[in-house]
């Protein structure tokens, strides 16, 4: 992403490049976002993004920086193919 995070991106959605939802955004500080997963995203959250985002099983919040962002789209942030 070319910008850093700012309070308007709280509570945006946060998809894969296909558009699977991750989570969505609680939190901001400039480069970083906290997200929140919920149960339901576990199914659908491939180990290859989490360990590109590098997160564990174990949190239900994980931080994103803003270079793990392709794009912002509809409230949406979409997250770069690996």
């Amino acid at each position: 992403m070319d910008r850093p995070f700012s309070d308007d991106d709280r509570e945006k959605t946060v998809v894969t490049s296909d558009g699977h939802t991750v989570g969505r955004v609680r939190d901001v500080n400039d480069d970083r976002a906290t997200i929140d997963r919920s149960d339901d995203d576990d199914e659908s959250l491939t180990d290859e993004i989490k360990d590109m985002l590098g997160w564990g099983d174990d949190d239900d919040s994980h931080e994103l920086h803003r270079d793990h962002v392709d794009r912002e789209e509809n409230d949406r942030l979409y997250l770069r193919r690996r």
